[in-house]
């Protein structure tokens, strides 16, 4: 009993405490999504068996089972996000429902006595076998729910034999598969959910021990950043204080200076990492940042790197701090010369895609490098963190950037190029609200200012 106690725990939730549906929902969604397809297979099975095979009964069954299948799906999207236990009773009356008409229909199937009849009556116990595997299988509730109408068909099928022929060889053989094959499949279902859920407990302790690591990894170097910065400020106003002449009185106060304006430098890539940032978005076209991107960087390249800039024709207006995306810009133009040391050519493209169903204007730089490592490519945008040399990165760059582009509206990517070798980066942001309104449907104008 205590075993079988610890086994449902889960299974019902606890009274009094709101509950989340989306889960429950997004389940059922993926369901809905396929239903069309489901319901269409099904219905054609059914009037097939009907017309050929002579089974007038399943004609009435199909009417009810997508009626039963329709008032289940409306229970469902009926859910709000949040609520009591007491939301649940009329999704799992309306799945009870349709559970006990689905084994109607197999049951219509058996008791016919055709052999051939008898297998799609299988059939029907297989599929349903697949339904629970799939989606079932990801929520104690459904997987007992769904276990039990099997069961309920398998007894009702053994039950049928036993009625129409008691004690015969085939009735204890038959009777017995069903049941053994239904056990075994309660054993595999309930070991693929306990082996999912201990999945998502580990993943989500992996979640928490990176976030700490994180966590961790921002203080210690923002204390460490500080502490040099306050110990230069400090030390040069001491030497000032004590210098006898003025001249070096004031070469000392300027170095202080310097190392306060540092750390005001770094407190506002801190606040744009933490998309704190004060910006100045003015509306302007692309093209005029990248033509500005160009000066700037000449004198950032060496001799050996070249950048190649491609902006694709009639891009619509961005509303962004111009100097700040620059700034960005420049950032991802001095990571692509640093990650090609013996030179080469920088490509940075403009163009304009449509990205979940809004349009936006891309800038995308890739360089011709070695390339990050897979498993480093999740953590170059954290804070402090760099693969470059000591000494030669504080590894606030790009974690400044993605805060950035998400105080944008926007978003940024790091990815390996579909071919050849590199990074490629990708800044995308959203186009300025005239050019939105304007762009009602964007996607034909999109996709021509992307060729």
């Amino acid at each position: 009993m205590v075993t079988r106690a610890r086994a449902l725990v889960g299974v019902l939730p606890p009274a009094g405490q709101r509950l989340d549906f989306t889960e429950l929902r997004s389940l059922e969604g993926m369901r809905r999504s396929q239903g069309l397809i489901s319901i269409g297979l099904v219905a054609a099975a059914a009037l097939g068996i009907w017309a050929f095979m002579g089974v007038p009964m399943l004609l009435p069954w199909l009417g009810v089972m997508l009626a039963s299948v329709g008032l289940h799906s409306l229970a469902v999207r009926s859910l709000p996000d949040t609520g009591d236990r007491r939301r649940l009773l009329l999704p799992v009356f309306t799945l009870l429902l349709s559970g006990l008409v689905y084994i109607a229909g197999g049951m219509i199937l058996w008791v016919q006595g055709d052999p051939g009849l008898t297998v799609l009556s299988l059939l029907f116990i297989f599929v349903a076998l697949l339904n629970t595997l799939t989606y079932r299988a990801q929520m104690r509730m459904l997987l007992v729910l769904d276990l039990s109408l099997m069961g309920t068909g398998i007894l009702a099928r053994a039950g049928w034999l036993w009625y129409d022929a008691p004690g015969t060889a085939d009735t204890v053989l038959v009777s017995a598969a069903l049941v053994i094959c239904y056990l075994f499949f309660c054993r595999v279902a309930w070991g693929v959910l306990r082996t999912r859920e201990a999945l998502e407990a580990a993943t989500g302790d992996a979640l928490v021990a990176a976030r700490g690591r994180a966590m961790e990894q921002l203080t210690g170097g923002v204390a460490h950043d500080f502490n040099n910065l306050l110990t230069a400020v400090l030390g040069n106003m001491e030497l000032a204080r004590l210098s006898p002449t003025p001249s070096e009185r004031d070469e000392l106060l300027d170095e202080a200076e310097r190392a306060a304006r540092r750390g005001a430098e770094l407190t506002g890539q801190l606040l744009a990492m933490a998309s704190c940032a004060r910006l100045k978005p003015v509306s302007m076209y692309p093209d005029e940042l990248a033509e500005g991107l160009v000066r700037r960087a000449a004198d950032l390249l060496g001799p050996g790197h070249e950048l190649g800039v491609k902006v694709a024709p009639n891009l619509p207006q961005i509303c962004v701090d111009g100097p700040k995306l620059q700034g960005c810009l420049i950032e991802l133009v001095s990571n692509a010369r640093d990650a090609m040391p013996e030179g080469g050519t920088i490509e940075l493209r403009v163009h304009s895609e449509v990205r979940g169903g809004s349009p936006s204007v891309c800038f995308d730089v890739r360089d011709h490098g070695t390339g990050i490592p897979p498993d480093l490519m999740p953590l170059v945008c954290e804070p402090y963190f760099t693969t470059k040399p000591v000494g030669e990165g504080s590894g606030l760059g790009l974690a400044m950037l993605r805060g950035f582009a998400e105080q944008s509206g926007g978003t940024f990517e790091l990815s390996a190029p579909a071919f050849g070798s590199g990074t490629l980066a990708r800044l995308s942001l959203p186009l300025s609200t005239e050019q939105r309104n304007v762009a009602a449907g964007p996607a034909a104008e999109i996709a021509s200012a992307a060729e």
